[in-house]
C-alpha cells in the first residue's frame, strides 16, 4: 500500500533529491496548510471549485501522494447547485483527470463528509467527482461505532486506528454511504464507523496501490487531519526519516523537544486513561439512577403522567397536574409538600395555570370540554415547573 521510496524520490530533475511526501489540501481551512508547512511537511492547497465557483489548483495532482478534501461551502447558480460546466477555471494548466490514475499508482485520498446543504443532490455534487466515491444518503445517528480492526480481515487497516475513533465524531452523524459490495479476497472495502442499523458511516477503500478514506464529520476536522499525517501516513508509507541519511541523524533540540513529545504524549495518555474510566462510571450511574426511580411506584406513576403530557398538548396540563399530586399524596398535600421540596413558585403557578384550563381538574377533559388555549410559553413554562418538582423528589430517592 503506497508508493515506495523510490517512487516518492523521482521527481524534478535532481533524481538523488529524495522528498518527503508531498501533501495536496483541497477545500480545507488555510490555516491548517500553514500549519503543516510550520511543521515541516511538504503542503500545498488548493480548491475545486465547487465552494466559490472557481477552480484553483497549485500543481499537478499525479505530483502528490496524499489528499485531504473537507468541503464546507457548495457555491449556487440561480437558487441551485453550480454544475462543473460552470466553474471557473483558474488553472487550466493543472486538472483533475489524472486523479484516478494517482489514487491507483499509491496514493491516498481522505474525504470528510460534511454536511454543507440539505439538497441530497447538491450533497453528492460536492463528492461525486472523487473516483471511488461511495454515494451520499442523508441520515441522523446518535448512536454510532467504530472498528476495532480485531481479527481477519478488518486488521489488515488497522493503522487507521489513530484517527478512528467514535468519541472524536460530530453526533449526531448526517450522512451515511452506500459502497458496492466487497469483495471477499483481498478484501476491498472496510467499515470504519458504522450505525446500529448496521449501515457506513465511514468506510476504507482500497484501489490499486492506493485507497480512499472516506470519514464522517469530526468535531475537529483539522485536528483529524494533523492526527492522519503525524501518526497514521508514517505506517501508509516508509517513513521519510528512514530515507535521507542526514535524517538519520537526531540533533541536540530534536531529542528535547521529541522528549517533550514523549512526555507529554504520556500524561496525555494517562488523562485518556481517567477519562475513560470517568465515562464508565458515568454510564453506570446512570443505569443504577434510572433503577432506582423506576423501582419507587410513585416516580413510575409520575413518568408515565409526564409522558402523557409530552404526547397528548392539547390535555398536557392535566397530566402535569396528576403528576404534582402524586407527590402531595405521600406529604399530606400541598403545603407539606412544599415544606419537603421548597419550589413554592413553580407548585402554585403549575396549580393555578392548569385548574384555570380546566372546569373539573380531577378528571381527564372529555371530548367537547371547553379547555383554556394557553399559549406555547405557558404550556412551556408548566413543563418546567413540574420537571423542577419532579427532580426535587427524585433527589429525596437518593440518600
Amino acid at each position: 500500500m503506497g508508493k515506495s521510496n523510490e517512487e516518492l524520490a523521482l521527481t524534478g530533475p535532481l533524481e538523488s533529491c529524495v522528498l518527503m511526501i508531498r501533501i495536496l489540501l483541497l477545500d480545507c481551512p488555510p490555516s491548517l496548510a500553514e500549519k503543516l508547512k510550520r511543521q515541516g511537511y511538504d503542503v500545498e492547497a488548493g480548491t475545486v471549485g465547487l465552494a466559490s465557483g472557481k477552480r484553483s489548483l497549485p500543481s499537478q495532482v499525479y505530483e502528490k501522494d496524499v489528499f485531504f478534501y473537507s468541503p464546507t461551502k457548495l457555491a449556487m447558480r440561480g437558487g441551485r447547485p453550480i454544475e462543473a460546466e460552470e466553474i471557473e477555471d483558474c488553472s487550466p494548466e493543472y486538472n483533475l483527470e489524472h486523479l484516478t490514475d494517482t489514487i491507483t499508482g499509491g496514493a491516498t485520498f481522505v474525504v470528510f463528509v460534511n454536511r454543507v446543504v440539505d439538497d441530497i443532490r447538491g450533497q453528492n455534487l460536492l463528492y461525486r467527482w472523487i473516483p471511488f466515491m461511495p454515494t451520499i444518503r442523508f441520515t441522523k445517528d446518535k448512536q454510532i461505532g467504530s472498528n476495532d480492526f480485531r481479527g481477519y480481515p478488518d486488521d489488515q487497516c488497522r493503522f487507521l486506528a489513530p484517527v478512528v475513533d467514535a468519541n472524536e465524531v460530530e453526533i449526531p452523524v448526517l450522512q451515511k454511504l452506500v459502497t458496492p459490495a466487497p469483495q471477499e479476497y483481498p478484501r476491498d472495502i472496510f467499515t470504519l464507523f458504522g450505525n446500529a442499523n448496521g449501515e457506513k458511516l465511514g468506510v476504507f477503500i482500497t484501489r490499486g496501490r492506493g485507497s480512499l478514506v472516506v470519514l464522517p464529520q469530526f468535531k475537529s476536522n483539522e485536528e483529524a487531519i494533523a492526527t492522519f499525517v503525524q501518526r497514521v501516513l508514517p505506517k501508509i508509507y516508509e517513513s521519510a526519516s528512514r530515507i535521507r541519511l542526514v535524517d538519520k541523524y537526531v540533533s541536540p533540540s530534536e531529542r528535547d523537544a521529541l522528549a517533550q513529545v514523549t512526555e507529554r504524549e504520556a500524561e496525555l495518555a494517562l488523562i485518556e486513561e481517567g477519562l475513560e474510566q470517568r465515562r464508565v462510571a458515568l454510564a453506570t450511574a446512570k443505569r443504577e439512577k434510572e433503577n432506582v426511580i423506576l423501582q419507587d411506584p410513585t416516580a413510575k406513576q409520575i413518568l408515565n403522567y409526564y409522558d402523557t403530557a409530552l404526547r397528548q398538548d392539547d390535555v398536557a396540563l392535566f397530566y402535569l397536574y396528576k403528576a404534582v399530586e402524586l407527590i402531595e399524596n405521600n406529604y399530606g398535600g400541598e403545603s407539606g409538600a412544599i415544606k419537603k421540596f421548597g419550589v413554592g413558585a413553580e407548585w402554585k403557578f403549575l396549580k393555578k395555570t392548569a385548574n384555570a384550563s380546566y372546569a373539573d381538574i380531577r378528571h381527564a377533559p372529555k371530548p367537547g370540554d371547553v379547555i383554556h388555549q394557553w399559549t406555547d410559553d405557558d404550556i412551556e413554562g408548566c413543563f418546567e415547573a413540574c420537571e423542577k418538582i419532579v427532580s426535587a423528589y427524585f433527589e429525596s430517592l437518593f440518600p
